[in-house]
């Protein structure tokens, strides 16, 4: 007789304001769309928004209310965090798993409760940046350990989570992102014909720990040498970082070959036109965008560091974390070579193909029964 769906509850935080875009937002939106077409769970999805669910999913998913009048982001979040344990007292059915898909673990939500790990760069990476979110995460961070369930989002984020917050690692899954579908090659060939001029491509919102000032010597260094490449920068600026980074802009010897484009709703064809997607980061408990700039068929050159090197592996080209020079002269040998061009757009593609959504709703599905058969709802 098959058992009855699994009753599994997500906070749709991320799907709204500042999350659309970012790689919670991204990542929650594509776990709910996978779950959405299963059998074995009924997901319900709390949110403020009926235009928060993913299009398409809406008959997969029920969506209940949640009451939030507060506009402003910073205090956003403190008013989600007192009213989302009363949300769940309201909405939940006996046995059904809770889902926290953001970095804020809650306080007092009943189990079974659900945390995903994205990575614990407040408590390691010394920015002038990270200084309010460590003490955040002091805070916070301790809660981790009362979650039935920890989806980590990596190895990387896991063991880090196993040795900075003293995770059970019994308790711990690896869920790795997926890729959207939309995100292809161009056509039939893997070697469009570029921009012109042409462009290097980083996505990202700018904190200490991306690297944007390694991206912008690079691209200085491309244009002293004669390379006619722009770069371009996708990525939300929010408006308390916006000063530094066009300090930082302002710095460079090229200024005029640097596009701070700000939020680009639909990245596939800004992937598929780019020369190279370059990964200056130091940190990142996943790296989505090498990932999908990947399985666009862009050729991808990153530094080795954290769960960078683990994601990208074998579909792009890894440097010494740090070394501008080795990242520069790695550039240039894709610009200078269409033949080895074409060969990291196809090891790129390749190794793409390895992350679906639909096998991380698998690990996911794992980690919420693993919380049903272990925890108990706890009032």
């Amino acid at each position: 007789m098959p058992s009855q769906p699994l009753d599994v509850v997500i906070d749709g935080s991320p799907l709204s304001g500042t999350g659309v875009g970012s790689g919670i937002g991204t990542y929650t939106r594509g776990v709910v769309t996978a779950l959405a077409l299963r059998s074995d769970v009924r997901v319900t999805v709390l949110t403020d928004s009926p235009e928060d669910l993913p299009l398409g999913v809406i008959a997969g998913v029920a969506r209940r209310d949640a009451s939030r009048f507060l506009r402003r982001p910073r205090v956003q979040l403190i008013e989600h965090s007192i009213r989302l344990p009363l949300d769940l007292r309201r909405i939940r059915t006996p046995g059904s798993v809770f889902h926290n898909p953001t970095f804020h673990a809650p306080a007092a939500v009943a189990r079974p409760w659900v945390q995903t790990l994205h990575d614990a760069i407040p408590l390691v990476f010394d920015a002038p940046d990270q200084v309010r979110l460590r003490k955040r995460w002091q805070r916070f961070g301790p809660r981790y350990r009362s979650a039935s369930a920890v989806i980590a989002v990596s190895r990387h984020s896991a063991e880090q989570g196993i040795r900075l917050l003293e995770l059970d690692p019994r308790r711990v899954h690896i869920a790795y992102h997926g890729v959207d579908p939309r995100m292809q090659p161009p056509g039939d060939t893997l070697d469009p014909a570029p921009d012109d001029p042409p462009y290097v491509l980083v996505v990202s919102e700018y904190s200490h720990r991306k690297g944007f000032a390694e991206a912008f010597s690079v691209i200085d260094d491309l244009a002293d040498l004669g390379y006619p490449h722009r770069l371009l920068v996708a990525g939300r600026i929010h408006r308390w970082i916006a000063d530094d980074l066009a300090r930082l802009r302002a710095r460079a010897r090229h200024p005029e070959r640097i596009e701070l484009l700000g939020l680009v709703p639909d990245l596939v064809p800004l992937y598929q036109r780019a020369s190279v997607y370059l990964s200056t980061s130091r940190y990142e408990g996943f790296g989505l965008p090498a990932l999908e700039a990947m399985a666009c068929g862009t050729p991808v050159v990153a530094f080795s560091n954290t769960a960078v090197t683990e994601i990208v592996d074998s579909g792009g080209v890894l440097v010494a974390d740090g070394d501008v020079v080795g990242i520069i002269s790695a550039v240039r040998s894709l610009m200078d070579s269409p033949a080895s061009r074409a060969e990291w757009s196809a090891r790129g593609i390749e190794r793409a193909r390895g992350f679906t959504w639909q096998a991380s709703a698998d690990a996911h599905m794992a980690a919420y029964r693993a919380a049903a058969n272990g925890g108990g709802f706890d009032q």
